[in-house]
């Protein structure tokens, strides 16, 4: 008898909980859109030589604050007329050197980074959605920002940007059968720029892992 009564109780119970679950999807998919497709982005600025040459000299690393014209190399060069030139490499931007490639007394070629500098006090986030999310979409909604690197802290961001392309315009290209004419449907996603509120203290640089939840209501 006991166990009769326990029965309706437990599928009542299993019921409510699925209600409740699905209650709870149907309201973060209204007031909510969140992905992990979602990543740390910047401008990089390459500094590279206007002409070929010798690098005679770089004097910056990986993590060295620059600033704007600051000469961070040289580059010693034959000019046109045949006179030896020696070519100053500078920073175009302040910021921090993210990356050296060149190595004092190799030959360069012209247009070819040596250097990567970043501005870091300028950072975004760079997500992509589901296409179907475009009408819910705008700017200016808040947005949650989580960063794999730092697991437990939580910045906040704006939505500053809606690309007017999808990511996979240029590289993913639906598969098609020629002979019929058909072509295979392939779900799309929009890149998305979230500018940030602030780093909390944390040094962010372009390329670490995030997670975004777009207040969408």
């Amino acid at each position: 008898m006991r166990r009769l009564i326990l029965v309706p109780i437990f599928v009542f119970v299993a019921l409510l909980a699925i209600a409740g679950a699905a209650g709870y999807w149907v309201y973060s998919s209204y007031y909510f859109y969140s992905t992990d497709d979602a990543q740390i982005s910047g401008q990089i600025v390459n500094v590279s030589s206007p002409q070929p040459g010798q690098l005679t000299t770089l004097t910056v690393k990986q993590g060295d604050k620059v600033q704007a014209g600051q000469v961070i190399g040289q580059v010693s060069a034959v000019s046109q007329t045949g006179q030896k030139v020696t070519v100053n490499l500078t920073s175009p931007i302040d910021g921090t050197v993210v990356q050296t490639t060149g190595i004092e007394g190799q030959l360069v070629n012209a247009g070819i980074a040596l250097a990567q500098v970043v501005d870091l006090s300028k950072l975004n986030v760079v997500a992509y959605v589901d296409e179907g999310q475009l009408n819910n979409l705008k700017t200016g909604q808040d947005v949650d920002i989580t960063v794999d690197a730092f697991s437990g802290t939580s910045f906040t961001g704006h939505v500053t940007q809606i690309v007017q392309a999808t990511a996979g315009q240029f590289s993913l290209l639906p598969s098609s059968d020629n002979s019929s004419g058909n072509f295979t449907k392939v779900g799309q996603r929009v890149p998305v720029v979230v500018t940030l509120d602030g780093n909390g203290g944390h040094t962010l640089v372009p390329g670490l892992s995030a997670e975004v939840k777009i207040h969408l209501h």
